[in-house]
């Protein structure tokens, strides 16, 4: 593996990788042999057979960090009751290895009232008490918590306790390692229709496994606007017509998927989640008794984070969008002074739009830079808050260095044939740098994978004889230096511009749906690929919705009937239509066929329900049992006072 004990430790991904495949390959041997002898005393190595021991945390020490600082740590994180392995294999290498007992876990579930289903049907936070209640037919004890939760678990009664150590600089590092059994659950699979959903909840949480689920639903949606597409094309469909259909479609669509989220955080116990919820890990304040819990929790005045937000935020949020917009402009500057130097005819028409295309998407880079630092100074409490905060500077900002100038070639100069242009050589830049980024580490992966086995070593022998458990150290060593994996922030960021590119100005870009189908077909198996093989495996969050993107999408979809009416109403024929049937009043047209479809996709929203009925149920099924348990408990008080 390295070199030496003094060398920085590996970055690369092609080893982890081949340490994977080889790790793999003997775990099957093992299970296999498992299952046919019932157990694995057949094997000889000991340490093959350890390595069925769950390690679910491993904490990595700076070398800053001396021995006694790693044994403090230990000493703090036993308290709790967890199991742990330390691990001094050099001055530069030091880990500690956290697991816990079955009972242990159970109770750190019950102290994070996590909501699990009842024998009875109904969602309820789990009680240490009864458990025998979770137990569903032909489930066992261990099933009652999935992987995603036990590292979680471990993590939010760890980290706060050992919060002055990393501070202080000791430690480096902690993650949970990935199963590498599991990993094998979601390679790309031309026999699988479906993402299985599940399975990346169960592995990633709820956060990931809802996007991965919003991607799947709206790659599904998109063959519909697609296949109108190349009916619009081919059958120059009236403009009325696209525009009512991208209505119907975009309002059904977010309807439909709102439903099919409501019905996932169900299933997953995170749909009744509050503002209340836990402090994200980044929230700073000082220790108060909770006013509803009396629990001692971080706070921080409100007022400031409203000062911050009001007084120094939104105006440099102001300043960019200012900029974003001159530098649009400035582009339609440059195309006449180069029209009037050059013609028509020159080829050098073509670099203003290539440059301002390529800016868009260095302005996206470094403003998504500078919205998550303001947002930072915000301070806010809970993730959801922090995210839908960071998302509203994001969008006002996207909207206009992506679309304003397609809106002012549309409204100003109303030109249809040059928004064509813009429009598809702006979408075809932004797919590249899309591609780009999701293929560029895999393919290079791929391409410098059969020169792996020379690089790959042994461990030294004197390396050796310091640790424990090879498989679990190599295993550390290797997703130790993998890139840490932040969020879905970027990944909805993309396909939220996407979505923006497709249905904006549907009206003369009848092939952006096709497009954007085709690319989030390879998209979402790269972004799993990558999740797997490329990061550390995240600690998993808890989310009950796609959070501000659905408003984002939301706001994208007005955006676009209005955009789409106001293209109808550029048509020559259309505006004689009008002038000759209102003269006196043509403009007021517009107003009224918008308002119609506004109206349209209101009683669309109205007509479809946000929640099934079935969870609607659920839930009032478990606010029904709560009272009935209350009304026990005051009964069986009353009776023992009498007594």
């Amino acid at each position: 593996m390295s070199e030496d004990a003094k060398s920085p430790r590996t970055r690369n991904i092609i080893e982890n990788q081949l340490f994977r495949r080889q790790r793999s390959l003997k775990l099957e041997a093992l299970q296999r042999q498992r299952s046919q002898h019932g157990t694995i005393d057949v094997i000889d190595d000991d340490e093959e057979a350890e390595t069925f021991g769950k390690t679910y945390i491993v904490i990595i020490f700076t070398e800053k960090a001396k021995l006694r600082h790693c044994q403090d740590v230990e000493k703090i994180i036993q308290e709790f009751d967890i199991q742990t392995t330390l691990e001094i294999v050099s001055k530069t290498e030091k880990y500690l290895y956290l697991s816990a007992s079955l009972d242990t876990l159970l109770r750190l579930a019950d102290a994070a009232e996590l909501e699990k289903m009842t024998t009875t049907g109904s969602m309820q936070k789990f009680n240490y008490g009864c458990v025998s209640d979770f137990l569903l037919p032909g489930m066992t004890q261990e099933q009652i918590l999935h992987y995603c939760e036990t590292p979680v678990l471990i993590k939010d009664v760890v980290e706060p306790a050992i919060r002055s150590y990393i501070q202080k600089g000791y430690i480096e590092d902690m993650f949970p390692l990935h199963d590498i059994l599991y990993l094998d659950r979601f390679h790309f699979n031309l026999k699988r229709t479906t993402l299985p959903i599940e399975e990346i909840r169960n592995y990633f949480g709820s956060s990931i496994g809802l996007y991965f689920a919003f991607i799947e639903f709206y790659t599904k949606a998109l063959i519909f606007p697609a296949v109108f597409g190349i009916l619009q094309s081919l059958m120059n469909l009236n403009l009325s017509l696209v525009c009512s259909f991208y209505v119907v479609w975009t309002t059904i669509f977010l309807e439909l998927w709102k439903r099919r989220c409501a019905g996932l955080s169900y299933r997953w116990g995170t749909i009744e989640m509050s503002s209340l919820d836990k402090p994200r890990a980044g929230y700073q304040g000082q220790l108060k008794p909770d006013p509803i819990t009396g629990k001692m929790t971080l706070h921080y005045p409100m007022r400031y984070t409203y000062l911050q937000m009001y007084c120094i935020s939104y105006p440099v949020v102001l300043g960019c969008v200012v900029a974003a917009a001159w530098f649009a402009l400035y582009q339609f500057q440059i195309e006449a002074e180069v029209l009037a130097d050059f013609g028509a005819d020159s080829w050098l028409l073509y670099i203003p739009v290539i440059v301002q295309s390529m800016l868009i998407a260095i302005f996206s880079w470094a403003y998504e830079k500078l919205a998550t630092f303001l947002t930072n100074l915000e301070n806010h409490r809970t993730r959801s808050q922090y995210e839908r905060h960071r998302v509203n500077k994001l969008m006002l900002f996207e909207i206009v260095n992506n679309f304003f100038s397609q809106f002012y070639i549309a409204f100003v100069l109303q030109d249809l044939k040059q928004l064509k242009y813009q429009l598809m050589m702006q979408l075809l830049i932004f797919q590249l740098v899309c591609i780009a980024q999701e293929i560029g580490i895999p393919l290079m992966a791929v391409l410098r994978q059969k020169y792996a086995k020379y690089r790959h070593k042994e461990i030294e022998p004197e390396k050796l004889r310091s640790i424990s458990n090879k498989p679990r150290y190599e295993q550390a060593f290797y997703e130790s230096g993998l890139d840490e994996y932040h969020s879905t922030y970027e990944d909805y960021l993309q396909v939220c511009i996407q979505f923006g590119y497709v249905v904006l100005f549907a009206a003369v870009a009848p092939f952006a749906a096709i497009g954007a189908l085709i690319n989030n077909v390879f998209a979402v198996h790269i972004d799993m690929f990558k999740l797997c093989n490329i990061f550390k495996r995240p600690f998993g969050r808890r989310a009950k919705n796609i959070g501000a993107w659905q408003l984002a999408f939301e706001l994208l979809s007005v955006m676009s009937l209005l955009s789409n009416c106001g293209l109808l109403f550029l048509q020559p024929n259309v505006k004689q239509f009008f002038a000759h049937w209102l003269p006196s009043i043509p403009d007021l047209s517009f107003v009224i066929f918008e308002h119609l479809l506004l109206g349209l996709k209101f009683l669309i929203h109205k007509v479809i329900h946000e929640r099934p009925r079935w969870v609607r149920i659920g839930l009032l099924k478990a606010d029904y049992e709560t009272s009935q348990a209350l009304k026990q408990l005051k009964k069986f008080k009353a009776a023992n006072k009498m007594a």
